[in-house]
Formats: C-alpha cells, sequence, structure tokens
C-alpha cells in the first residue's frame, strides 16, 4: 500500500482532534511549589486492521494530555515514544524513538511480513517539561499561550505511562476503492474530487512564466486530435467592413497584428478562460473577462482592472499549501503587476483579495508546490563575491498567514484584505565567492527549482548589432538543498568564426523590448541540454547542463531562407523544447524538429506553400503550443496587409513524427513585435484569436446527442420496420447557431470532414459536398434480455441515418442506438421500443372425406354402364317421341 503525505497528514489530523488539552482546566497559578507531578495516558491505534501480508499500516500515538506549552513550532513535545512489535514467530523489533506535535502525536508505518497476530506496545517513558522543542530548540511562545490562560509548567514532570495493540494479519491483500475510470462522455470543471485519476486530462494554463510567451509546452492534460470548434465569440467589430466609402477593395478591420496582440497574457485556470478585452483599436481598455473554457459564456466582468489606467492581470496562481493545520490549493489568484506592486484578484468571483509590495526582481519560476518564486543574484565583480537567494511570493513569516512567529496560526493561510510587505520574503539566502566574471554581469537564464541554475556573463548581440562576445561565459550553480549556491561549473568559449552571433535565440531582445522575462526556453530540462544558436547560419548548438561540454553542432542550416526570421523581431531562430526535441518556427514556412540528446534532424513539416498568394512562397508558421504528443501551428506575420492573404490556417502536427494531423482555415494572433503566441491550450481545448473575423474560437472534442425513432404501433411478426433518428453537434457553438435560426439541426461529421465541414458552420464557406457522417451501432433487446446485433450504420452529412429490420418474433424489442464516440465528438446513445405482434392466422379448409380406391376394371364396368343407360335413355326419348307423331 502506497502511503501518501497527504493521507499521513490526515492521520495526523484526525489525531489532534482526538487530543484535548487538560490544561485548559487546571488551575492557573503563576508558579508551581514544588513542581506538579502530571499523569499521562497513552495511546495507540493502529490502521487498517485485519491487513494482508506486505500491506502498509499506520501507526498513530498520541498521549494525553498533549504538551502543555506546545504551539506551533515552538514549546515542549513528548519525547523518546518507543514501540515494540512482537510478531507472530515471537521475535521483536523496536520502532522510533519518537517525537511528538503540538497535539502530543506522531505516526509511523509498518509493513508485516508473516501471517498471525502481531502485539505493538507504546511505551511513553515521562519527562520533565522544559518549554523547549526538543529537536528545533524553540522555545514556547508563552505569551501567546498566556493569552488562554495557560502557565508555564517548566520543571513540572509528565509520568510514564504504555498502550497495547493486537493486529491480525491475512494472508490476502484487503481490496482498496480502485480508482474511478477517466470520463467516457463531455465533461466540465470542478472535476469530484475522488477522481484523482482525471489530473491526467487536466491543465492550466496560467501564463507569465509558467506557460506562454516563449514557453509553450504544456507537459500535462490532453489537446485536441481534430478541428472540432466547440464555440466562437466576437470580441470586437471584424472581417470584411463592405461599402464603397473604403480606399482598398475588400478592407478588414485591424486585429492589433502589428504591437498589439489580442489575448496576451490571457490565462486558463480551472476550466476558466480569463483575458483583456480590446477597446478601439487598442489590445486592452475594454476591461477583464471571465468566461467559461468550454462554452464561451460569461461568468463575471471588471471594470476596475483591463481598463484604460488599469493594467490586466499577466499571471495566475494555484499554490498548494501544506502545513499541519491546512491542506490543498488555495483560492486561484490572477495577479496584476503594477511596478513591484502585485495586485491579486479572486479567479472565482474577480474580486480583490490581497497585494504585495516591494517584490523585488529576479528570474521567475513556478515550483511544483505552485509557488511563484525569484531567484535574486547579487554579485560584485570587483571582489568575485555576493549572495544568492529565492525569494517566495508565499513565505512564511511576512504577514500572509494568520499570524508572525512559531505558534499555530503561523501555520494557516490567511491573507485575505492585507497589504503585505514582500521586501524580506526570502526561503533561503546563501554567499557566494567564487569567479561568475566574464564580459556582461552575472544573469541567471534558466533554473531547475531544487536541482540547477543556469546563467551566463555576457553581454549578448542585441536587435540592431551581430557578432559574438569572445568569450562568451556559460556557468551553472547548485540548487539542491545540501549544496545550494555551489558553483557546479564555470567556462568560457571562444566566439565562432566569421563574426557569427551566437545566443540564446531572439529570446533576450524580446525580454529587453518587452520588459519581462518570458520564461525558461533556452534549456531542455529532458536531456538536460543547454540550446544555442548561430543567427547567420539558422544552426543550432547543445551543450551539456550539468558539466557545459558542448555535446553536438553547429547543426542545421538546410533552412528555405526566409527561415532566418524566426519571429517578429529581426533575425535568428527560435525553438521551443518539449519532449526532450528542439521544435523551430520561421517565416520560410517551415518547422524543424531535433534531438536535443544529439542534434539530429528527427522531422521536417513545410506543407505551407501559399502559391501566388503570398510574397513568401510559403506561410510563415510558428509555434502557438505543445501538448499531449503535438504541435499546434499557425500561419501569421508581422503587420499584416488588408485584404489579408487567404489561405492562412492553424496546424496539428504530430511532435514525434511531423505528421500532418489536421489543418483548418484561420489566421491565429500574435502579441506583433516579438512574434509570441497569443494562443492558449488546457484541459484539452485550444483557444486562439482569429484575425479574419476578430472572434475567438475554441477547438476541443465536445458533446454529441443522437436520437432513434422507430414504429409507434405494433407491427406484424416477419415484417420489415424502419429505424431512424439523428447524430448531432450539441457543443455551445453549434447550439448557438441552432439558436440563431441558420440550422435546425447542427450534424455529427467524421473526423476527416472535420474542417471543412466546421469552415462551412462558422466562416460561410461552402459545403463540403462530400462529408461523411459517423457510425451508429444498432442493437436489439426482447422482452426476455437477449441482445440481437441490428448492425452498424453511417449517418449522413445531414445527421440522419436510417436502416430496415425484421424483428425474427412478436413481442416487445428495446432499440439501442450507440455512437461511440471519435476524436471530435463524446459518445452518445439513446432508446426507443417496438411492439411486435404476431402474424395473422391462415383460415383452416373444409376437410375432404375420401373415398376407397377404385380399380381400373370397376372403373371400365362404371363407365360402360353409364354409357348403356344413356343408351336406353335416348332409345326411350325416340320412341316416346314417335307416339306423339
Amino acid at each position: 500500500m502506497k502511503i501518501s503525505n497527504k493521507l499521513a497528514l490526515s492521520m495526523i489530523a484526525f489525531a489532534a482532534m482526538l487530543v484535548l488539552s487538560p490544561f485548559l482546566t487546571l488551575q492557573t497559578a503563576t508558579a508551581h511549589t514544588p513542581p506538579w507531578t502530571i499523569k499521562t495516558y497513552a495511546y495507540l491505534a493502529i490502521s487498517p486492521d485485519p491487513v494482508g501480508v506486505g500491506e502498509t499500516v499506520f501507526l498513530v500515538m498520541w498521549v494525553h494530555p498533549n504538551p502543555p506549552t506546545a504551539a506551533g513550532i515552538g514549546g515542549d513535545r513528548w519525547k523518546d515514544m518507543t514501540v515494540t512489535v512482537t510478531k507472530p514467530d515471537g521475535t521483536t523489533q523496536t520502532l522510533g524513538p519518537f517525537v511528538s506535535d503540538a497535539t502530543g502525536s506522531t505516526f509511523t508505518t509498518y509493513t508485516p511480513e508473516m501471517v498471525g497476530t502481531y502485539k505493538f506496545v507504546l511505551n511513553y517513558p515521562g519527562q520533565t517539561i522544559s518549554l523547549y522543542h526538543p529537536e528545533t530548540g524553540i522555545k514556547a511562545d508563552m505569551a501567546g499561550l498566556r493569552r488562554f490562560g495557560m502557565q508555564d509548567f517548566e520543571n513540572d514532570t509528565a509520568l510514564p505511562s504504555s498502550a497495547t495493540e493486537f493486529l491480525t494479519v491475512q494472508q490476502d491483500p484487503i481490496p482498496k476503492i480502485a480508482d474511478y475510470p477517466l470520463p467516457s462522455s463531455f465533461w466540465t470543471r470542478p472535476i469530484e474530487g475522488q477522481n484523482t485519476a482525471w489530473e491526467c486530462i487536466a491543465s492550466n494554463w496560467l501564463s507569465g512564466v509558467h506557460l506562454g510567451g516563449m514557453k509553450l509546452w504544456q507537459r500535462g492534460g490532453v489537446a485536441p486530435n481534430t478541428s472540432h470548434i466547440l464555440w466562437t465569440k466576437p470580441i470586437e467589430f471584424g472581417g470584411i467592413v463592405g461599402g464603397s466609402d473604403n480606399s482598398i477593395p475588400g478592407v478588414a478591420f485591424y486585429h492589433g497584428g502589428s504591437y498589439e496582440g489580442r489575448l496576451a497574457n490571457a490565462i486558463i485556470m480551472q476550466g476558466r478562460l480569463y483575458f483583456a478585452l480590446p477597446l478601439g483599436h487598442a489590445a486592452s481598455g475594454g476591461g477583464y473577462v471571465c468566461w467559461d473554457l468550454t462554452t464561451g459564456e460569461q461568468l463575471w466582468y471588471s471594470d476596475k482592472i483591463g481598463v484604460i489606467g488599469s493594467v490586466a492581470p499577466s499571471k495566475a496562481q494555484l499554490f498548494d499549501y501544506e502545513s499541519m493545520n491546512q491542506h490543498g490549493v488555495v483560492g486561484g489568484i490572477l495577479w496584476q503587476v503594477i511596478g513591484t506592486t502585485w495586485v491579486g484578484y479572486d479567479g472565482f468571483t474577480g474580486r480583490w483579495v490581497y497585494n504585495l509590495t516591494d517584490v523585488p526582481n529576479g528570474f521567475e519560476v513556478y515550483t511544483n508546490k505552485g509557488e511563484i518564486v525569484r531567484y535574486v543574484l547579487n554579485y560584485n565583480s570587483s571582489t568575485r563575491s555576493g549572495w544568492l537567494a529565492l525569494w517566495n511570493n508565499t513565505q512564511d513569516n511576512v504577514g500572509l498567514h494568520g499570524a508572525i512567529g512559531t505558534t499555530s496560526e503561523a501555520y494557516q493561510w490567511r491573507p485575505n484584505g492585507k497589504s503585505v510587505n514582500m521586501s524580506k520574503a526570502y526561503s533561503w539566502n546563501v554567499s557566494i565567492s567564487y569567479d561568475l566574471t566574464g564580459k556582461g554581469a552575472p544573469t541567471i537564464a534558466y533554473v531547475i527549482p531544487g536541482d540547477i541554475i543556469f546563467g551566463h556573463s555576457t553581454p549578448w548581440a542585441g536587435f540592431t548589432t551581430t557578432g559574438t562576445p569572445d568569450p562568451y561565459t556559460l556557468w551553472a550553480i547548485s540548487d539542491k538543498p545540501e549544496t545550494r549556491g555551489q558553483l557546479l561549473w564555470k567556462r568560457d568559449y571562444p566566439a565562432p568564426p566569421g563574426n557569427i552571433t551566437r545566443n540564446f535565440g531572439p529570446q533576450n531582445e524580446v525580454e529587453r523590448v518587452l520588459g519581462y522575462s518570458l520564461g525558461q526556453q533556452c534549456v531542455d530540462p529532458v536531456n538536460r541540454v543547454i540550446l544555442m544558436t548561430d543567427e547567420e547560419t539558422f544552426q543550432w548548438l547543445g551543450y551539456s547542463l550539468d558539466t557545459g561540454e558542448l555535446l553536438w553542432g553547429p547543426v542545421g542550416g538546410d533552412f528555405n531562407a526566409y527561415q532566418y526570421y524566426g519571429s517578429g523581431l529581426g533575425g535568428g531562430q527560435i525553438g521551443f523544447p518539449a519532449y526532450g526535441n528542439l521544435y523551430t518556427q520561421g517565416y520560410g514556412g517551415e518547422i524543424h524538429c531535433y534531438s536535443t540528446r544529439d542534434g539530429r534532424l528527427i522531422w521536417k513539416y513545410n506543407n505551407t506553400n501559399s502559391g501566388v498568394e503570398t510574397p513568401w512562397g510559403n506561410y510563415p508558421i510558428f509555434i502557438a503550443a505543445i501538448a499531449d504528443g503535438k504541435v499546434y501551428a499557425f500561419n501569421n506575420e508581422h503587420s499584416p496587409n488588408t485584404p489579408l492573404y487567404k489561405g492562412e490556417k492553424i496546424y496539428c502536427i504530430d511532435a514525434y513524427t511531423g505528421q500532418e494531423l489536421w489543418t483548418m482555415l484561420g489566421w491565429a494572433g500574435q502579441t506583433g513585435g516579438p512574434g509570441t503566441s497569443t494562443s492558449i491550450l488546457a484541459d484539452g481545448v485550444l483557444v486562439y484569436y482569429n484575425y479574419y473575423d476578430n472572434q475567438l474560437y475554441a477547438v476541443g472534442k465536445g458533446p454529441s446527442k443522437i436520437t432513434v425513432d422507430a414504429p409507434s404501433i405494433a407491427v406484424p411478426e416477419c415484417q420489415p420496420l424502419t429505424i431512424r433518428g439523428t447524430v448531432t453537434d450539441i457543443s455551445a457553438g453549434a447550439k448557438r447557431l441552432v439558436e440563431s435560426g441558420k440550422f435546425n439541426i447542427v450534424p455529427a461529421v467524421a473526423d476527416e470532414s472535420m474542417s471543412a465541414f466546421m469552415e462551412f458552420l462558422y466562416m460561410q464557406k461552402p459545403c463540403p459536398a462530400n462529408a461523411k457522417g459517423v457510425p451508429v451501432k444498432l442493437t436489439a433487446v426482447d422482452s426476455n434480455g437477449n441482445t440481437i446485433n441490428i448492425g452498424t450504420v453511417t449517418s449522413d452529412a445531414s445527421g440522419l441515418y436510417a436502416t430496415t429490420w425484421t424483428p425474427p418474433t412478436a413481442g416487445m424489442y428495446k432499440i439501442v442506438a450507440t455512437f461511440e464516440g471519435s476524436g471530435s465528438y463524446w459518445p452518445s446513445s439513446a432508446e426507443t421500443a417496438i411492439s411486435v405482434s404476431p402474424a395473422p392466422a391462415t383460415p383452416t379448409p373444409t376437410p375432404i372425406t375420401e373415398e376407397a380406391p377404385v380399380s381400373a376394371t370397376t372403373g371400365m364396368v362404371i363407365v360402360a354402364v353409364v354409357v348403356l343407360a344413356l343408351i336406353i335413355g335416348l332409345v326411350n326419348l325416340l320412341l316416346l317421341l314417335k307416339k306423339k307423331q
């Protein structure tokens, strides 16, 4: 059994709940003469019981009363507790010694290895109360304790006590609740708290240096497999203006594509999309909104932020706060950065929560707990010494908690309504006294928290300069707790010949223009490789993050010449590390994928030919996001002309093979000058702003609806009947198309028909003539519960499916229609019922009595007699006639 830290803390909290301090009921005299002798009671709880061999159990132990001077992390703790284990074979084992927490409790785990009964004896030896924590030496905060009428209890004696418990161990393991399965139908936030396995499909895009800008790898969650559109929604006038008043025929509304890209610093947090609304032609100023990611529904609007004179939030935070008193993510904060002040807004309501003031500059990183930290390097090159510190926006004892100090309140997250000075909010600070000198000031360029800090001491070439400082200097410092601050390596490298400009890509100049860090894009954390590029030759180099050794390169150079422009800001390649690869982009319309392990070219994508539509030959292609094993890209350029070029697309490419998975018309946005993507992706939904119509587009897997219909009156047995129905798209965008009267229904179509059909639905393009529907599985269930496979039929481009079926016998049947889903739609099913009546009865014929068979001879005699009779009759008739004459 795997024991998690959270489960362990829960057990401690449970024990704490049981332990009530009797000292609250003791006399409150100021001194004990003589010192008191305090009787104690030991308790031991073992769970689960029984348990299987090899399964871990919890041993939670506590002593009553709890340590009278303990509060927070100061004061006495019960100490030297041990547990003696007697195994079924009679051998013994001692666990401990243990020191309690402030409640007098602690825990450990134990894994039994044999079948039988185990005996556990908890022994507390007693102690003299001293006011000091036995491990940290922190003295009790008696001033705080006296607020509750408590005393010092110094030199009082807690007497020994013990407790005994037994554990039954069986051979078979104890069944546990299995993880609930991943969703099989359309899902939305919030994810119910027991569905812990769903974390693999959920994700957030918190912007800032978490994701966005130059760091586009969304490591967790899923991403769209097809171009299915969930919804579109305009945020300003867009598309073709029309009329005869325009100097340029076919002119469209401005889209901010020069320097005012929409969705800059957009955020996705917990299934909600946050961004600043444009105002006039500006990128912001129209307020700040929160929309539902899967429907586009507006959840709240603020006219306090994102308006003229008030910047919009640039990042968000989900902080997992764990302490003795509190566990779990606290809030979901949107951070508005104004100089050195961070203003926090609640992501659920948009209301102000608290401020952080006097925030220092530094290299910003999100930790795996969701802390936003800044590595601050203060180095004096003349003395070759300085300090390195970690600023933490959640730091203890600066005012964000319930109290400052070591009491219980100091371990409760309580920042609301505060404005806290964060100038001293450092988690650690170490002195450094070694050589980091180079031709420039030492600068941190990349950090793996708790592992390594990479930097350089080189003034890289700027936007208008070329060449490489000779030498250029790289270095790395340990961030491991046991060696933090130690120099791992420092190397000087000769500048490449031919006035080659070598650096980390245009990132440094982009950051200078923007005024903030774009994040960690110069290192591949998978293969631990530093990535550098030569501007003039389009080539890349890889250096070991751990030693500084050149591993490979320069490699590459087989580019379309326009690839020189890797972004909207001057020359030079930009690359994005993910999955141990490096993905490049550019105006040449090519994406190259290199292995960061050895520099090998893995694949090249260039299906971007623009014919005579553009002067580029290929549509310039840029990377929007990398997630779920896929690279999402788009066509764009700096300050595009109007009318806009036709044929710009959104792309989805297999990150490992370079195979094109899908494309769809669309002109996704950038921030303009730096050429950084404004597309964002989380929870399986890709959101981008489309220059063609100035709307937001959300691409992702949507819900479907299937209907089934059969004759409502009884049908005769053995007669064929018709089963029919529809399969429709019921995403928010499709529902709006129906509500608007444009369509009666929006049919579900096959993945291979998706792009053309979405262009028809949302972009006013012709309806594709060859659109395919989706497969529908039909089954029948008779009155005895037997299942009959009717077959699989495919709906048409209008959503209709139909087939005939002949029920085998009379009776009631349930007809089940199932669409098992696709890359574009979640599954759906529907049922109906039919009655089959017995076939009409066939009339019974009247029986014919059979006579004895007649022989041939007898028959001839009969015939002769009949003939003779006729002759006689004829003779008599003639005689009679003669007499009358």
